[in-house]
């Protein structure tokens, strides 16, 4: 007797079918991924680039290169979830890095001279070292584990939502959210907990 399929391995198929309909240039099923996937890809990319317009800028780019790349999609590497995330996660790193250097670039070496409220300062500086420290951090994650943390951590979702987005069953999805964490834990240490300089009570 054959095990019933599982409703993540429907919901996987049928995604999959989906981004096959894309890859022939049907754009009701690149709409249909669209309204299943760009609330959670907006929390994702906001969490990274930190900005609303940057967080809209990433969505719409995933779904660029969804409709120009589907081809480039892999069933046997994971689920379209997966490969959604993966990415709005390198572009949102790659907006925050354009911005970045774009801020440099802009910043006239007169504005040095101003003068700032070093608290502001430091705390601003210390929440983008502890981010770029955790998505340092993130990269080093296997992708499965990485892609789970992420939608739970970034986009809020709960274990059950996860292993929906994904189409994997709920015991893998907490698997891989708890080995992930743990892993984070490992690789970041005690660094999360330094007060910047000047802070502390």
């Amino acid at each position: 007797m054959t095990e019933p399929d599982r409703p993540g391995d429907a919901r996987r198929d049928e995604e999959a079918r989906l981004l096959l309909r894309v890859r022939g240039g049907d754009e009701h099923a690149l709409e249909e991924l669209y309204q299943r996937y760009s609330g959670a890809l907006y929390s994702l990319a906001y969490q990274v680039t930190g900005g609303d317009r940057f967080a809209q800028d990433v969505v719409q780019e995933v779904f660029i290169a969804a409709w120009r790349d589907a081809a480039r999609f892999d069933p046997a590497r994971g689920s379209v979830g997966a490969w959604l995330f993966g990415l709005a996660r390198h572009k949102a790193i790659d907006v925050l890095r354009r911005e970045t250097t774009a801020r440099r670039r802009a910043a006239p070496e007169a504005d040095l001279e101003l003068e700032v409220a070093p608290d502001d300062v430091d705390r601003d500086a210390w929440e983008r070292m502890r981010r770029e420290r955790v998505l340092e951090a993130l990269r080093q994650l296997p992708e499965p584990q990485r892609v789970c943390v992420e939608l739970a951590f970034f986009s809020g979702l709960t274990h059950v939502e996860v292993s929906e987005q994904l189409g994997i069953p709920l015991g893998t999805a907490k698997t891989r959210i708890r080995t992930g964490l743990l892993r984070l834990r490992d690789l970041l240490g005690d660094s999360l907990a330094e007060q910047p300089a000047g802070g502390g009570a």
